[in-house]
């Protein structure tokens, strides 16, 4: 760090107060700088978002009364103007025996929030803020190695600008064979590294080739040149002795008018670039396919010993010779729990390596604690001065001596902001030390086997709470959605280019069940957002009488199937609008109607609309009544639990998950309602829903018409695709996901791009070579996420429409998407109807 930086920091690192009165303000100065902590008082938000952005502060206290206050959004519009390397802490002060107001949940979207509750215990609030205090000094170093390395890139823009410039004034060296003599034009003496004005002979030049490579370049010149045919090869030099570089040569034979065989010409040029940018896309295809199959190797079990070792043998060789895997107990001591190995003759090391585990506490372990601090190393040259100081313990010291360590990685395990481990990677061969490339890849694995290890976790202890069981379905809802995308992408590809009938029914299977698992999918993702308290109910006006029309429409051709007679009948007036949730009313009418058509048979099914205005609270009554097989006594007692269905016979006969019903009585609870259920086995069965129809006084009573009817042929109109004419940008850093959304849109008449993330996607449009009708953006990306991209997108001045492609169907946010300025998103797996309609809407 610069002196001025350390001068600049020296005057921010300090709390700013904004405590509830001034005596408050006393209290929280003397505990503080007790502690040795800088503070400074401040009387009003707004002086505290002044001294904020004029850098007076790492780490701003706040009572809750002043945010509650804060009419202008100071905080909130402080948090979102933050510069990219700063999470500025904010620790709120709660109002003592209240709970965190809704606003409070809003703004920890937005930033680092820490809440304390009043009276404040000490020893707790000292350390609360020094941690935050810990943050703060972080954010100014990857601050100030931001700033190093922007001029460090000012400085190779301009190293590549002058050697651009060489490359275009030496260009190609040109070369011909003349009766057994070889004559080269001067740029030779670049692309070699030989000393201007040297004669180069055939031997000579022979002598910069690297060894491996001259065997095979001496026998193709040498048969081209004695059958007269020309050659193309590409090959290793070692520029000026040393530097390794590739190049490509070729000739062919001139022909004059008199014949004059055995004189070749041809030219000679440096490939050096062309190979790198190959070797990186292998290289990045190589560890795309690793994280995928890491992916799926981890989620093979839930078994907590079998994923350790899933982890650790993931990474040899791949990522290094040794993987160490270590947990952090609840007591701070260090266990090591698993150890892989490349050499088969390592097994006895590898055991002493594990008995050599002393058990260290880590707050016994100051000097190395580091390493255990949520931080990845990487050290491309590990020397006996750099062992010392990460070594473990002292026992450890001879046995990594004798594992020959050359290169180690060490990254952080840990979800939830809660680290719990480290995976140790050790590199053995010095010609194949650990690079970039091999940190970035560890630091991925571990993110993904974080989640697997906690996922494993939560299976072994069995019941958790409910926030941690959100968080393992959030996890899975994730890495199983972007594949999910993939696998009913290509079905849909074959089944459109597929003639076969028999493949085509195979495919249509494919669809089907991919479409099954997904309602799977979305059903366990409601029942735990429910259970987390963020699945969402939005209240608006809308005619019930046209929502149930839409019900029938999508139910009435279930129940065709089946030959089931289905109406709708009103038994009262209803309102002509009422206030609810549509799409939740209409998710509870399709679950309660579609559980009807499954366990009916013969008969028919009924839906009885009725309002009542007599109680409370005006509310509109569903009955969904069948002639199905009913429910026993002992089935009706565990019917609204989760994952149950009665029996396992009935589970095994009609199949699904028993979340169905589950689900609608918690929605119908949010609506301000309950479901009841009346059926005698044999007899049928009538569900009744009931749910609050809001402020309806001012709208009218209607009598709707009992009999809704579907139009087969309307249904077939809608469901075909518009024609697109535009073109549009795929950023998505999943190659298999670009290209089906490519593919999807060319057949539908768009020109497609694609870039590989949000960094190639704005200097694409920073560079202004071809213009976009709209942008496609995949929301969780490396490098720079989807909301940052479209956040630098629109300062850009890119007016064109962006829509968000994401797989967080847990944590999904539209107000966010909107904010980060997305004009829509689309949910995966990606529906190719939903899809073309979009692109159209906005393009069209």
């Amino acid at each position: 760090m610069s002196k001025e930086s350390v001068t600049e920091d020296s005057d921010s690192l300090c709390v700013l107060i904004l405590a509830p009165t001034p005596k408050d303000n006393e209290f929280c100065v003397q505990v503080l700088e007790d502690a040795r902590i800088k503070t400074r008082v401040c009387t009003s938000l707004k002086e505290l978002y002044e001294q904020v952005n004029q850098g007076h502060a790492a780490v701003a206290l706040i009572a809750e009364e002043y945010l509650k206050a804060d009419q202008n959004g100071l905080i909130p519009d402080l948090l979102s103007n933050q510069p990219a390397w700063s999470d500025l802490p904010i620790v709120v002060l709660l109002i003592a025996g209240e709970h965190a107001s809704p606003s409070l949940n809003q703004l920890q979207e937005l930033g680092n929030i820490t809440l304390i509750r009043r009276p404040v215990r000490i020893a707790v609030f000292i350390n609360t803020i020094r941690a935050k205090l810990r943050d703060r000094e972080r954010q100014y170093s990857v601050r100030d190695l931001l700033r190093e390395r922007t001029e460090v890139n000012q400085n190779l823009e301009i190293q590549q600008r002058r050697f651009s410039l060489a490359l275009k004034a030496g260009g190609m060296a040109a070369w011909e064979l003349q009766n057994e003599k070889l004559y080269w034009s001067d740029a030779i003496y670049d692309l070699l590294g030989l000393p201007p004005g040297e004669p180069v002979t055939l031997e000579r030049f022979y002598s910069v080739i690297h060894p491996e490579d001259l065997p095979k370049l001496q026998e193709v010149w040498e048969a081209s040149v004695r059958k007269n045919q020309s050659f193309e090869e590409e090959f290793r030099i070692l520029y000026s002795g040393k530097e390794q570089r590739w190049m490509e040569l070729m000739g062919e034979s001139v022909e004059w008018e008199l014949g004059n065989p055995g004189h070749f010409a041809g030219l000679f040029w440096d490939i050096t670039a062309e190979k790198v940018q190959e070797k990186r896309e292998q290289r990045a295809a190589e560890i795309e396919r690793f994280l995928s199959e890491a992916t799926m190797t981890l989620a093979a079990s839930l078994d907590f010993e079998t994923t350790l070792e899933s982890v650790t043998s993931l990474c040899v060789p791949t990522l290094g010779d040794w993987a160490i895997l270590e947990l952090i107990g609840d007591d701070h001591t260090i266990r090591r729990m698993k150890i892989a190995h490349s050499d088969p003759g390592a097994s006895i090391l590898a055991e002493q390596l594990m008995q050599t585990d002393s058990i260290p506490s880590l707050k016994e372990r100051s000097a190395n604690s580091h390493l255990f601090g949520n931080e990845t190393i990487f050290v491309e040259n590990l020397t006996e001065e750099l062992l010392q100081e990460v070594v473990p313990t002292p026992e450890h010291l001879p046995v990594l001596r004798e594992l020959g360590a050359e290169s180690l990685i060490v990254v952080a395990l840990g979800i939830r902001d809660l680290q719990f481990g480290v995976l140790t990677l050790i590199q053995t061969d010095a010609a194949h030390r650990h690079k970039i490339s091999d940190f970035k890849t560890a630091e991925e694995l571990a993110r993904r086997a974080s989640i697997a290890i906690d996922n494993a976790r939560l299976y072994k202890i069995g019941q958790q709470a409910s926030a941690a069981k959100s968080e393992f379905v959030a996890n899975m809802s994730h890495e199983i959605r972007t594949p999910m995308t993939a696998v009913l992408g290509y079905a849909d590809l074959l089944a459109g280019s597929e003639n076969d009938p028999e493949k085509l029914k195979h495919l249509r299977m494919i669809q089907k069940n991919g479409s099954f698992l997904l309602d799977i999918i979305n059903d366990i993702l409601d029942l735990s957002k429910i259970e987390a308290g963020k699945m969402e109910c939005v209240t608006e006006r809308f005619a019930a009488d046209e929502l149930i029309a839409d019900v029938y429409s999508m139910m009435h051709i279930r129940a065709a199937e089946k030959k089931l007679d289905f109406r709708v009948e009103y038994a009262t007036t209803i309102p002509s609008q009422i206030e609810s949730d549509p799409k939740r009313l209409r998710q509870i009418l399709v679950n309660l109607i579609g559980n009807a058509v499954k366990f009916t048979s013969e008969g028919s099914i009924r839906l009885v609309i009725s309002y009542d205005a007599s109680g409370a609270q005006p509310a509109i009554q569903f009955e969904v009544i069948d002639t199905g097989i009913g429910i026993t006594d002992t089935q009706l007692s565990q019917l609204f639990q989760e994952f149950s269905q009665g029996d396992t016979s009935v589970t095994r006969a009609f199949g699904g998950t028993g979340l169905g019903l589950a689900i609608s009585a918690r929605l119908a609870r949010m609506l301000g309602g309950s479901i009841e259920v009346h059926s005698q086995s044999g007899s049928g069965t009538t569900f009744t829903c009931k749910i609050t129809a809001g402020l309806v006084e001012s709208a009218s009573l209607i009598q709707p018409q009992n009999e809704h009817k579907t139009s087969i042929d309307k249904l077939d109109s809608q469901g075909s695709a518009p024609s697109l004419s535009c073109n549009v940008l795929v950023v998505d850093d999943r190659r298999d996901i670009r290209y089906i959304v490519k593919q999807f849109l060319i057949k539908s008449g768009a020109q497609v791009e694609s870039a590989n993330d949000g960094l190639e996607a704005i200097e694409r449009i920073k560079q202004g070579e071809k213009s976009y009708d709209m942008i496609l953006l995949d929301m969780q990306m490396p490098r720079l996420d989807g909301y940052q991209t479209a956040e630098r997108l629109r300062s850009l001045g890119f007016k064109q429409p962006i829509i968000a492609l994401t797989a967080d169907a847990m944590h999904g946010d539209m107000t966010r998407c909107l904010a980060s300025g997305c004009d829509a998103f689309i949910s995966k797996p990606i529906n190719t109807k939903e899809l073309i309609e979009t692109v159209a809407r906005y393009t069209q």
